[in-house]
């Protein structure tokens, strides 16, 4: 547990609660049961509760897992009243620590986000958590482009492996983010009310800043879901050209082998046997068939 005391606010930021932590947070503030209660658990979901003289809201941070290649959700409680503001975490969580840390270091910063009190705190404690989105978003772009330029490279078997990846990150980014939609409105809604009429505007953006953030990962899934479409269709002409190519090849062999099988009966009249260069007469039979029919493949177009 760590403790800012500003001007005319309190900010207390717990990691890993204990129960200790709770009962701390129990004997120190007035809070209701069912939110001391939902506090230590992992939750699954965001969620906004107004209970009067505080706010609860449960967020998550979008954290992309290296080993796995995967978006997975950081949870982060924020406790909210006129003059205190609790964050409780379980994990570190860069973007928060980051405004914590000049919070805490720098006496002209924790002036200026406090001087319009709590509200203008967990204003700037949300857009550092969806502000820190963008570089993410950045990186699928990378990881997207690379991909085009192997699928134009016919590096068709690799493409797909990528793609799955990334569809993966993408899919468990928007699971993080568009449950928390409905928590960033209901916000903005009760921010007159319990903020005041000068941090409505704030609220608002955080809204315009998710917005953002949707949209920018919803045209990255179809850019990714296209090229996905467009390396399925290369790969497929492909093999299909492989097919074709095995299928003609098949054409082609299957009747100079009967022939060749023909002439490999131990008969007593086959044609051409036991004459002077019997063996270049068939072979050039057999050569001259397979001509004839891939001159015949040629002006079909088959190949």
């Amino acid at each position: 547990m760590q403790v800012i005391e500003a001007k005319n606010l309190k900010w207390i930021d717990i990691k890993n609660p204990t129960e200790k932590d709770i009962k701390w947070l129990k004997d120190n503030f007035n809070l209701h049961p069912l939110v001391l209660k939902e506090i230590l658990p992992p939750l699954d979901n965001p969620k906004l509760e107004n209970f009067g003289e505080y706010i609860f809201i449960v967020l998550f941070y979008p954290f992309f897992s290296r080993p796995t290649f995967q978006t997975i959700p950081f949870e982060l409680d924020i406790i909210v009243a006129k003059n205190y503001i609790i964050t409780v975490h379980y994990k570190d969580i860069v973007p928060l620590k980051a405004i914590f840390d000049k919070f805490n270091l720098y006496e002209d910063i924790r002036e200026k986000y406090s001087d319009q009190g709590t509200g203008e705190v967990l204003y700037r404690i949300i857009q550092e958590l969806l502000s820190a989105c963008f570089p993410k978003l950045g990186h699928i772009k990378e990881n997207i482009d690379r991909i085009e330029k192997d699928i134009y490279s016919q590096k068709y078997k690799k493409s797909v492996y990528n793609i799955s990846l990334i569809k993966r990150d993408i899919i468990g980014f928007q699971r993080v983010m568009e449950p928390q939609e409905i928590v960033l409105t209901s916000l903005s809604e009760v921010s007159e009310k319990f903020f005041g009429k000068d941090l409505v505007p704030y609220f608002h953006n955080l809204v315009g800043l998710y917005n953002q953030v949707e949209k920018i990962l919803e045209t990255r899934f179809k850019t990714l879901t296209a090229l996905d479409s467009t390396n399925q269709s290369l790969l497929e002409t492909k093999t299909n050209e492989i097919i074709k190519l095995l299928t003609i090849f098949s054409v082609i062999v299957f009747p100079l082998s009967l022939f060749a099988g023909i002439f490999g009966m131990n008969t007593k009249y086959l044609p051409f046997v036991g004459s002077p260069y019997d063996f270049w007469i068939i072979s050039g039979i057999m050569t001259g068939a397979a001509i004839l029919m891939l001159v015949f493949f040629k002006i079909k177009k088959w190949f």
